[in-house]
């Protein structure tokens, strides 16, 4: 078969517009959305190469310069050089890495032991209740812990009579990840195993079946059908766990911390925000956020590239 020429390539492209051109019609929101809503605001970066005037605007404040020659890059190199940045940074990834490693293997065991459930009704019982967290502010949630875990407390009564003391948990920065990663294991988990549901109602049930016939034990077909269903799913949320390492949830964190916790839990979201809204220094925010963003950008096209070389398995 002869490949197509250029004007026959066109020509097709025309043919196929004219013929869905009310689907491309009904796209046009869409567009305007992004373009309005993620596209433009990008514009906003600039800031980080400029020294910001609150009168100058976006565009009305002059590129940034240092003793009057210019200097693009004055803003990182603030950051770079300031020692809190890095602390806030090892913070962040402390963080990260602590709700990756306890949180990522949950929602699979959950829906693996829900997979394994003979009573349909309790199954959707069960994850109703597991997707309720999700649906929870955090601001309720850092209410409710700060409620509990206070110093009187029938739960700190309860942790007296164990441990011989009350456990100060938003007092201590040990204390203080333990919460923060259970907290969020027991908020997203639930919600996360919608993907591996949907991953585990493509396995072909015909692979069970036979699978049975030949005498596999229900642990011979969690390893060798259930979890290689699983692993596309799995692949991609890894890969789009991996890239948020350098978001250690700002959400989470800043209805939590204090003073107390500022050495293991304040973060590079927190700090922005403080640098950024509280201090004024927009320009030194802006040049952080987009360190941020394309930091994750890196480790999400790296995380896809592993992935997808071991594996198989990526996000394209």
């Amino acid at each position: 078969m002869r490949p197509l020429s250029a004007n026959q390539i066109k020509k097709k492209h025309r043919t196929y517009f004219k013929n869905y051109w009310m689907l491309y019609t009904m796209l046009i929101p869409a567009v305007i959305f992004f373009l309005v809503f993620s596209y433009y605001p990008m514009l906003g970066l600039q800031i980080a190469f400029k020294d910001w005037k609150i009168f100058g605007g976006i565009w009305g404040s002059p590129w940034a310069s240092t003793d009057g020659q210019l200097d693009l890059l004055k803003h990182f190199k603030l950051l770079f050089t300031d020692s809190l940045f890095f602390s806030k940074f090892i913070n962040t990834l402390r963080i990260s890495t602590l709700k990756l490693l306890c949180g990522f293997p949950v929602p699979i065991i959950i829906v693996v032991l829900l997979n394994e459930m003979r009573s349909v009704r309790y199954k959707k019982v069960v994850q109703t209740i597991s997707y309720l967290p999700h649906f929870i502010s955090w601001i309720i949630i850092s209410g409710i812990l700060l409620t509990l875990t206070a110093s009187g407390s029938g739960f700190q009564s309860f942790l007296s009579s164990v441990f011989g003391k009350e456990l100060l948990f938003f007092s201590d920065d040990n204390l203080f990840l333990v919460v923060i990663v259970l907290s969020e294991i027991w908020k997203e988990s639930g919600w996360a195993t919608i993907i591996y549901f949907a991953a585990i109602s493509n396995i072909d049930p015909c692979l069970e079946e036979a699978a049975a016939i030949d005498g596999a034990s229900r642990m011979d077909k969690i390893i060798h059908i259930i979890l290689p269903g699983l692993r596309p799913a799995i692949s991609i949320n890894l890969i789009l766990s991996l890239s948020g390492l350098v978001y250690g949830g700002f959400d989470q964190i800043f209805n939590m911390y204090n003073t107390a916790v500022y050495g293991k839990g304040d973060i590079l979201e927190t700090y922005l925000f403080r640098i950024g809204i509280g201090g004024g220094q927009y320009d030194v925010a802006t040049a952080l956020g987009l360190f941020n963003s394309v930091l994750a950008l890196t480790l999400t096209l790296l995380a896809n590239y592993i992935i997808k070389k071991k594996e198989g398995d990526g996000i394209w």
